[in-house]
């Protein structure tokens, strides 16, 4: 078999982010968004969009596409009043739009709303090679987030060697500078600043207490909040991406530091903490925060030497390359067997396990070489890219649900993971208009191993809501005891004086008003109490 040498390829290094709350406020969230001055646009699932116009003003555009969806044929006409570059991160939305709906449906939709914006573009530097990603983010109403960093290659040809090393395996390389935002360093700073040191000065999993402990924290903090601001303080350095021009910082510290972890893996933490920070929560209860994450490259291989144009060649030729992206190492001289094609028809073949997602195109003999000079290019990996999330986002509220299941928070949470736990197999069948991306997305959970966590996690839930379900009875029952006891009082007190008083009188015609009175108390109590005594006993000897 042939090594592959690739030319041109797209890929999303998605993150899935689950958050510990299931209600956001997507308008609050975009209003956040649009203040923290990283972000320009904002789309909605239903069409409707803000964005900052050339006065630094709020605006909202109403999109309403032309033409019909399964003819892949919408027409959008925005406003003369939105500037170029809104126009740009709009229409990338948009057309990820048309591809989730073309895959769910408006009929049988179940996915929440959501919002989608781009984020500022991250430079990753090695050997004065710059690498430009280009973040994307969606927030969906139940908590869940999607963080995608997209690459765009074309080159002569690359090795497949340096394909799995520097592309696949991105996050475990280290670079020699990194760029990015500095609004979004800095939200990541404020959110990681006032628990920082507490594990460096603990010992054996305990925090060493005493003044001067903390004294120490304190001026850790106040040392590492003075170094941020210092390297935030300069203009940062100018990148012209595309038709803008960005003006990004080296992360903050990282020059005073030899042996800091100059990796991809430190965008991922400091994107998903600062938009964290952002999302706004319906309840007052709530706090935003990560809860658990999981990520994988989505990788479309468009253009490779001597690429076929039928699916029994490129397995004949380039199997055992495919299987060794999937394997995700280049040092496998007999991998393991090719995991079965998703893709029914011979556009592509598309396989997956948990670590990645492989696109790999097949060609015409009259295309070009150039894979972008095709008319339906960007349709297509927005395509794969839809699909992707499509599976990142069932994947992740399942898992997430699983977790809470598990450990749970608060009655609500439970509650509402137990709720997607019991309604898995009707989700999954209802997902997907197209049946094969229904399989396509069972397959994929079967890969990931999150399908074999939903029967121990319902019963993990069942046992909290029966415990839940003990406690509240219990709670109940003592509360009831409480009220037998004060209406048996009262009992006893009306027994005293309508029945034992006026016989205890004519009896006893030279006690006291007093001694009557509390005679007659006593003797009804002792009455109610022999009572409830017969009654008790006839209970236990009924329930042996």
């Amino acid at each position: 078999m042939d090594s592959m040498e690739i030319q041109q390829f797209n890929c999303f290094y998605n993150y899935a982010i689950g958050l510990n709350l299931t209600e956001v406020d997507l308008v609050k969230t975009s209003k956040n968004l649009l203040k923290s001055g990283f972000t320009k646009a904002i789309c909605f699932s239903d069409l409707k969009a803000i964005y900052i116009d050339e006065d630094g003003k709020s605006q909202v555009e109403w999109i309403r596409p032309e033409g019909r969806q399964w003819d892949s044929s919408w027409s959008i006409k925005f406003s003369d009043k939105v500037p170029s570059d809104v126009v740009h991160d709009l229409a990338f939305c948009l057309e990820l739009s048309f591809q989730e709906q073309r895959i769910e449906g408006v009929e049988s939709k179940r996915s929440p709303s959501y919002l989608r914006t781009a984020l500022p573009p991250v430079v990753l530097v090695k050997d004065d090679e710059e690498t430009v990603l280009s973040p994307w983010l969606k927030i969906h109403s139940d908590g869940i987030m999607i963080l995608s960093f997209q690459i765009d290659y074309s080159s002569e040809g690359m090795e497949e060697t340096d394909f799995i090393r520097s592309i696949i395996n991105m996050f475990q390389c280290y670079f020699d500078q990194i760029f990015v935002h500095g609004e979004i360093q800095r939200l990541d700073a404020e959110l990681l600043i006032p628990e920082a040191f507490i594990s460096d000065l603990s010992l054996g999993g305990q925090k060493i207490k005493g003044w001067r402990s903390t004294r120490l924290i304190k001026k850790l903090r106040g040392e590492s909040r003075r170094k941020l601001d210092e390297s935030l303080a300069g203009e940062g350095s100018k990148f012209e991406i595309g038709d803008e021009l960005w003006l990004l910082h080296h992360i903050a510290c990282a020059d005073s530091e030899d042996g800091w972890e100059s990796t991809f893996d430190l965008c991922r933490s400091i994107y998903v903490n600062a938009i964290s920070s952002l999302v706004a929560f319906t309840r007052k209860e709530d706090l935003a925060g990560l809860l658990m994450w999981q990520g994988r490259p989505s990788i479309s291989i468009m253009r490779f030497k001597d690429q076929p144009d039928n699916k029994q060649d490129l397995y004949q030729k380039f199997g055992l390359s495919m299987s060794r992206f999937l394997m995700r190492s280049q040092d496998f001289t007999n991998p393991v067997e090719l995991p079965p094609d998703l893709r029914i028809f011979d556009d592509y073949a598309l396989h997956g396990n948990r670590a990645l997602f492989l696109w790999t195109w097949l060609r015409e003999s009259n295309s070009p070489d150039d894979v972008w000079e095709e008319r339906n290019t960007r349709a297509r990996v927005l395509e794969n890219q839809a699909r992707a999330e499509h599976f990142e986002y069932l994947n992740l509220k399942i898992a997430r649900a699983c977790a809470v299941a598990c450990s749970p928070s608060s009655d609500e949470s439970l509650i509402a993971a137990y709720k997607v736990l019991s309604s898995v197999e009707s989700t999954l069948h209802t997902s997907s208009q197209a049946g094969e991306i229904v399989d396509t997305v069972n397959y994929l959970l079967e890969s990931a191993g999150t399908k074999n966590l939903i029967t121990d996690a319902k019963e993990q839930a069942r046992w909290h809501l029966d415990e839940r379900r003990y406690q509240n009875d219990k709670s109940r029952s003592h509360i009831d005891r409480w009220l037998a006891v004060l209406f048996g009082f009262i009992g006893s007190t009306g027994l005293a004086d309508l029945v034992i008083h006026p016989y205890l009188k004519g009896a006893f015609t030279k006690w006291s008003d007093f001694q009557l009175g509390l005679s007659a108390f006593l003797l009804a109590l002792l009455t109610v109490g022999v009572f409830v005594f017969v009654i008790e006993g006839i209970n236990k000897l009924w329930s042996k």
